[in-house]
């Protein structure tokens, strides 16, 4: 494996880890200021808006910038700035807007990375080692934010906001160091040919997730999976512990916990299996799907608490199968050149149906039965399994035109 996989690998563990800290400080930090649930609420969604802004504006830093610029700029800017919020988070009591302000520009800094960022695996990882690699760094990813959840909420409590947010700031510098230990490694890796930038640039990427047949029906699987997924949001969770299954917040809590040790047993499952899947990317993708959807309907209709539980602990194995598959045929089927634009592109339309998606089932809850949720979800996972079968016709046809060319 190349050697700039590590500091790569490093860095993207470490900023799953911040992201948690980040979050759970700011949102615990504004509700214990205002005591507003809403005022609370208005950090995720904000954020949102942010990245989403972010992801439309990134081509043009693209074609302006170097990669290798970019790369080292962002975290330096990133890091400045949660060094000057950890310096004032405790003066800022009674001017939460102008921590809001920093949150933006936090949210607009995350909104360009982090596309940035996901275009490197495929140009540090290629062949049979991609599924492997995509597996290794959704295992990280998943095991530090379960390790970050529980850590955070306990030294929130015994040490205070401030002293925590110093944690994520101090990794944050860490970060920029592997990045740029990761740039002197990489120094070969640049965008082409700086371009005048025009509109151009700006709908490369939705041009090619349109007319690119397998990025179109990976991206509707994407959005059929985003409106799913909103059903594990806390709040529903909880509403379903309660009123399906009759237990209370302790029962919730070791619903997600379930959940997330599954999800670290399915990264282990991709690992070992990381041939199969390299091999069977649109099976597997289809299946997982198919079975996502079975679980989450008998999920959505059961009452026993301990079946789900279970359910819990086994949709975790498929969905980092699934998942792992889906990354790799994404990531195939796009230029290197046009990564970060698709991934922009793409990151924008998941991050806006996911956004749009938990309000619609916010009020699905209140207006219906929770398990309704849960149906809904299910039906959205065949649509995904839907998808994955025409992909592997249009494969199926490629191969068919490939061959008869070459007669």
């Amino acid at each position: 494996m190349n050697i700039a996989f590590y500091p790569y690998w490093a860095a993207k563990t470490l900023l799953s880890l911040i992201n948690v800290i980040y979050i759970m400080v700011i949102t615990t930090f504004i509700y214990s200021q205002t005591g507003s649930v809403l005022y609370a609420a208005m950090f995720p969604f904000i954020r949102i808006i942010a990245r989403i802004t972010a992801g439309f504006t990134l081509p043009l830093l693209v074609k302006r910038f170097s990669f290798s610029r970019l790369l080292i700029s962002i975290p330096i800017a990133k890091a400045s700035l949660m060094t000057g919020i950890a310096i004032s988070l405790n003066h800022l009591t009674s001017q939460l807007p102008l921590l809001l302000i920093g949150v933006v520009i936090l949210s607009f800094l995350e909104g360009w990375e982090s596309p940035l960022l996901d275009t490197l695996t495929p140009r540090l990882v290629q062949g049979e080692d991609l599924v492997k690699t995509n597996s290794l760094l959704s295992f990280s990813n998943q095991t530090v934010s379960i390790v970050g959840f529980a850590m955070t909420g306990f030294a929130v409590m015994n040490w205070g906001a401030s002293q925590t947010f110093w944690a994520a700031t101090s990794l944050s510098w860490a970060v920029l160091i592997f990045l740029i230990a990761l740039g002197s490694l990489t120094r070969e890796i640049e965008q082409p040919e700086k371009s005048i930038v025009t509109r151009n640039v700006l709908r490369k990427g939705w041009s090619m997730l349109w007319k690119n047949p397998t990025l179109r029906l990976i991206t509707l699987m994407d959005i059929a999976q985003a409106l799913a997924g909103s059903i594990w949001i806390g709040a529903i969770t909880l509403a379903f512990a309660k009123e399906a299954l009759a237990r209370g917040e302790g029962w919730w809590g070791l619903m997600n916990s379930s959940y997330a040790a599954g999800t670290m047993l399915g990264g282990i499952l991709a690992l070992a299996l990381a041939k199969r899947i390299q091999k069977h990317l649109i099976a597997s993708m289809t299946m997982g799907s198919l079975l996502l959807s079975l679980m989450t309907i008998v999920y959505g209709l059961n009452s026993l608490p301990w079946l789900a539980l279970a359910l819990c602990i086994l949709m975790g194995p498929v969905y980092q199968i699934r998942d792992t598959a889906q990354q790799t045929a994404f990531q195939r089927s796009v230029p290197a050149e046009s990564l970060s634009q698709v991934y922009a592109a793409h990151g924008v339309l998941i991050s806006t149906v996911m956004s749009v998606s938990i309000v619609i089932f916010g009020l699905v809850v209140d207006q219906l039965d929770v398990r309704w949720v849960y149906l809904i979800g299910g039906a959205l996972f065949i649509v995904s399994a839907i998808c994955s079968i025409s992909l592997s016709r249009v494969h199926r046809n490629e191969h068919i035109v490939k061959h008869t060319k070459n007669m």
